[in-house]
């Protein structure tokens, strides 16, 4: 009897637990120092830049450019764009003024 009942909720708990580890992994740290939070990003940002979900800067994404996803993770649009549902950035650009439908 209690086997039957014990089923469906540990199935239930197995599938939360899967969910969660899998979007930890994207978890960041927090920036130790404000210098940390503020250093320039490696490369020339073509398309300005952005903050990631731990708060750095980082270069942001073009027109046609997968953004968004779980956490942001695929990062953010360039000013003048916006991620929409089908994770690409759509509007045009303030800094090369180049657009995407």
């Amino acid at each position: 009897m209690w086997g039957s009942s014990l089923l469906p909720l540990t199935f239930v708990f197995i599938i939360l637990t899967f969910c969660y580890s899998s979007d930890a992994r994207w978890v960041c740290n927090p920036c130790v120092t404000e210098d940390e939070c503020e250093r320039e990003p490696i490369e020339f940002c073509m398309w300005g830049e952005a903050r990631d979900s731990c708060n750095r800067r980082v270069c942001a994404k073009g027109p046609g450019e997968r953004c968004g996803g779980p956490l942001g993770i695929l990062g953010q649009c360039g000013e003048g764009m916006m991620c929409k549902t089908d994770e690409r950035c759509h509007g045009c650009s303030t800094q090369t003024f180049q657009c995407h439908p």
